[in-house]
This record gives C-alpha cells, sequence and structure tokens, in this order.
C-alpha cells in the first residue's frame, strides 16, 4: 500500500514557529484543492483535534491523524497509506514549529519526524513580518539544520506586497528552494 502512496502527491505544511499561519493556510489549500475536484485526504500530524475538525469542517471529508510517537515508522507509513489510498492528494498540517518534538527536547514526533518517516515534501510557512533579508538566513537556517530537511517551498505570511517580488528573487537566488507566495 506504501507503494501505493508513494505514486500519489502528497504534502506537508509546517510552519517555523507555531501561530505562523500554518492552520490558515493548511485550510485555505484544502479548499483550492477540493473547488478543483480533487479528492484531498487531510492529515494533522501528532494527537491534535482541533485542527482536524477544522480540515473537516472545510472540505466535508475525515481527516485523520499520524503520531510517530505512538506510532513506529512502518506502522505510521501504513496508516499514511491506508487513509489515502483512494485520494487524489494527502496534505499533512505539521503542529507547533517544524522541529519541534517530544518535551521541547527532540525531533521525535515534530513535523520534521513525520516528513522524514514518511519522504514528504515541505512547504514551510514563514511569518516575515519585520524581516526583509533576514529570511535568507532564517530559511537556510531551518534547511540546514538536518542534513534532509524535506522542506521545498516557502511561503511568506505577513509579507507586503511590495517586498514580495525582491524577497522571492533574493530567496530564490541564494538558496535552493522554492518561494511559492505571500
Amino acid at each position: 500500500m506504501l507503494k501505493e502512496m508513494k505514486q500519489k502527491p502528497l504534502i506537508m505544511i509546517g510552519a517555523a514557529t507555531s501561530g505562523c499561519g500554518k492552520t490558515t493556510f493548511t485550510l485555505g489549500l484544502l479548499r483550492l484543492l477540493r473547488n478543483r475536484r480533487m479528492k484531498v485526504q487531510p492529515f494533522k500530524c501528532g494527537p491534535d483535534y482541533i485542527d482536524p475538525m477544522f480540515h473537516s469542517r472545510v472540505i466535508g471529508t475525515k481527516s485523520r491523524n499520524l503520531d510517530t510517537f505512538f506510532t513506529d515508522a512502518e506502522t505510521t507509513r501504513y496508516l499514511l497509506g491506508k487513509n489515502a489510498a483512494d485520494c487524489d492528494i494527502a496534505v499533512m498540517e505539521g503542529v507547533m514549529g517544524y522541529y519541534d518534538g517530544v518535551g521541547g527536547i527532540s525531533t521525535k514526533a515534530s513535523a520534521y519526524d513525520l516528513a522524514d518517516t514518511t519522504d514528504t515534501p515541505v512547504i514551510l510557512v514563514v511569518n516575515s513580518r519585520g524581516m526583509s533579508i533576514s529570511l535568507a538566513a532564517y530559511i537556510k537556517g531551518f534547511m540546514e539544520y538536518k542534513e534532509k530537511s524535506h522542506i521545498k517551498g516557502v511561503i511568506f505570511n505577513q509579507m507586503s506586497p511590495m517586498l514580495y517580488p525582491r524577497m522571492k528573487k533574493l530567496v530564490e537566488e541564494q538558496l535552493e528552494v522554492e518561494v511559492l507566495g505571500y
């Protein structure tokens, strides 16, 4: 079943910190995909029950939890494959800050841990309020903290429309990541 899942589109929405706009962005993406008549399977990293209720409310499909604290890697991948077997795309919403895991001192059970376990590409939502060129350093830190970060794209939240084109160009020229919007 995991081989089937590997062929399907799969994405995680992560964030630099809690409160960056990860849930709002995820809900908008879920609705957009549903409006395009795609069968979407939402997932939430960890034991959270509030965000999955939002997912379900927005697209009318039961959201599932994937938690690498309670399940080993094989079981986590099995649950992902089983619950996303008949979807067009699976969208995972991360938890807290991307690397924040058990007890605040480990990456275990973090959004990163789930992305690594399931080999999922990640879009990182970054609150860019009060930053310009520092965004490149900030994002680079997230991309390089772990050898295989899985971060493939970024979204700038709270970014000025006038600043966006310059920051997109700067970040894409200096880092191996695609800036997907603001």
